[in-house]
């Protein structure tokens, strides 16, 4: 069964640090950081790159969960509210 792992936090945290970690521990992980999906520039904060930048991450996300190579996938992100959360795990379409 594959477990996913949802590393959330404010700015500074320690994500990065902890993921890091996680990412050399663990067998048949795949990290994927969401402010890989922001890296833009310049930086433009809009709907249209809100929307992209989740459907980024639905993309990575379920490619990684069909992957037969990954037992462990790891995101990390600030999840600041609960609709992000929410829209993240909408994202995921099948079962794993």
């Amino acid at each position: 069964m594959k477990k996913l792992i949802i590393i959330n936090g404010t700015m500074g945290v320690g994500k990065t640090t902890v993921c890091k970690e996680l990412h050399q521990r663990l067998d048949k992980v795949v990290w994927l950081d969401g402010d890989w999906c922001w890296m833009m520039h310049p930086w433009v904060f809009s709907e249209e790159n809100k929307e992209m930048v989740m459907k980024n991450i639905h993309f990575l996300l379920n490619n990684f969960l069909k992957n037969s190579s990954f037992d462990y996938i790891i995101i990390s992100w600030v999840i600041h509210l609960e609709e992000i959360m929410a829209g993240i795990l909408k994202g995921i379409t099948e079962q794993y």
